[in-house]
């Protein structure tokens, strides 16, 4: 015990006895402005560690401040800027409020909570929060385009456009807000003037342009010479593009095209590409280049002009792959629950294993998961091993995919990669979607002008997986039930002249 007490003196982190008296020497007010002092410069450390991306350190030292003065605005304001960065939304929006019941006419704050809200889900209370925002500062750029992708979210794209358009009336060159305008004239199907301002991809600082030394691509013949390319975004972004490939090779000479490895076997067997380079090795020599998804761009594309035609794509016959055979009146159905874990917006658009579980029920269905990655696990623990076929461990890459897709009689998935290759097969897949879509795949409508062969189940109401499954479900009974239909035969029709027998 007298070495604790010994410790704990020479502690220097604990007050001495002498600064103890002299603390008890201080007036009120003298001791209210030690505190207001030293919480200060607490709060300046901690917004050091936070603009340098230290955001634990940050957190640390915005508690410390605030323990000693629990009136600083700003401290609460930070904190919630931290705590969004760590994805503790409850925490951030917490932090928010308090700041604001400090100084109640902070406009910053009000889109800040409303940036937090929106990625809650919580729609309505975030298009409140950015519309006090504007109140407060009407000639506010940021706050007019942050009130826009809440307005988005909601499916009001015609309100959307007016936040988008008066933000890049004040700041012309708002990267992230042309950017978001690009996607919404997507979403609302009007490609062309979509797709000829998505070159402002480039100008975002998480996409830089590849720096090439060669003349983009313009469309124009290029017969005796070579046009890369390139791979950019994701998996399904490439699958849905690649239809522009035969249209580019009808144009000129060789076409070298730069893929994922995981796409690489499947973009080879395709009509168009004469070379198929894995993305980070060698490049060979080009003349020209161009990134995936401008050709939709150069190709002009509009929703009557849509490269719609499937199988855009073909299955490699793999023996190894082979599924068992069905029985009559029996399906064979492949799902995905979860795309990337690293997508911007996996959570949105991911769901449980769980809202799967159900279709297992349905007589004459045999459930093949094609899903892969940490989500795979999710099968042995809901129980499911025996319900739901892994075949995860045999998918390699999109060609093995492509060779069990073609097995199948209908795909049922979430907005995955398996979605854009089941539709490029031509292929029946039904695409369980978020509240908020992709600018792929329009809003409301159960078509996709991209893929003839899919049909989109939407969620009425922000994370309402319940209502897509059921309604899922009912047309997977009803599937079920016609092909039962067909395959049992008609009674004979009675012969009216065909003349009674037996009594009477």
């Amino acid at each position: 015990m007298a070495e604790a007490d010994e410790n704990k003196e020479n502690d220097p982190a604990l007050p001495t006895a002498e600064q103890i008296a002299a603390w008890q020497a201080l007036s009120k007010e003298q001791r209210w402005a030690l505190r207001e002092r030293e919480g200060a410069r607490l709060f300046a450390e901690a917004a050091e560690a936070h603009r340098a991306g230290n955001i634990d350190a940050a957190l640390l030292g915005y508690g410390k401040a605030l323990l000693l003065n629990p009136k600083i605005p700003d401290v609460y304001n930070n904190m919630g800027v931290a705590l969004r960065v760590q994805g503790k939304l409850a925490a951030a929006v917490a932090c928010y409020k308090r700041s604001l019941s400090l100084r109640p006419g902070y406009a910053s704050v009000y889109s800040n909570m409303g940036n937090a809200l929106r990625e809650m889900g919580k729609l309505d209370a975030s298009v409140s929060s950015h519309e006090t925002a504007i109140k407060l500062t009407p000639d506010n750029a940021e706050a007019h385009y942050n009130l826009g992708l809440a307005l988005r979210d909601l499916g009001q794209v015609e309100r959307t456009m007016e936040c988008f358009d008066a933000a890049l009336s004040m700041n012309p060159d708002h990267v992230e807000c042309h950017w978001d305008r690009a996607l919404t004239r997507l979403l609302m199907g009007d490609y062309k003037a979509g797709f000829a301002e998505y070159d402002w991809r480039w100008k975002l600082l998480r996409s830089p342009p590849r720096g090439y030394s060669e003349p983009q691509w313009d469309g124009s013949d290029f017969k005796g010479k070579t046009l890369l390319i390139h791979q950019e975004q994701g998996f399904g972004d490439m699958i849905q593009f690649a239809r522009y490939l035969p249209m580019v090779k009808a144009r000129g000479g060789t076409v070298v095209v730069e893929v994922h490895p995981e796409l690489s076997r499947l973009f080879s067997a395709m009509d168009g590409p004469d070379k198929v380079v894995n993305r980070g090795a060698p490049l060979p020599r080009f003349d020209l280049f161009i990134p995936t998804i401008t050709l939709a761009r150069i190709f002009e594309t509009d929703a009557e002009t849509i490269p719609a035609e499937t199988p855009y794509i073909k299955a490699p016959e793999m023996e190894t792959l082979r599924l068992p055979p069905g029985l009559d009146g029996q399906s064979r159905i492949g799902i995905a629950w979860a795309g990337r874990p690293t997508h911007k917006n996996d959570s949105n658009r991911s769901c449980a294993l769980t809202h799967f579980i159900d279709l297992a029920s349905v007589p004459g269905v045999n459930i093949f998961s094609l899903q892969k990655g940490p989500r795979e696990a999710d099968i042995i623990e809901h129980g499911c091993a025996a319900l739901i076929a892994n075949l995860g461990p045999r998918l390699n890459d999109f060609a093995d995919t492509a060779a069990i897709l073609e097995q199948l009689d209908l795909v049922i998935t979430v907005d995955t990669a398996v979605a854009h290759l089941a539709g490029a097969l031509g292929k029946e897949v039904w695409v369980a979607l978020p509240f908020a879509p992709d600018w792929r795949w329009l809003l409301e409508t159960e078509k996709s002008p991209w893929y003839p062969t899919m049909r989109l189940f939407r969620q009425d109401s922000p994370g309402d997986w319940d209502g897509v499954f059921a309604d899922i479900l009912r047309a997977l009974q009803d599937r079920m039930r016609d092909a039962v239909a067909a395959l049992t035969p008609e009674a004979p029709t009675p012969n009216a002249l065909t003349p009674k027998t037996g009594d009477g």
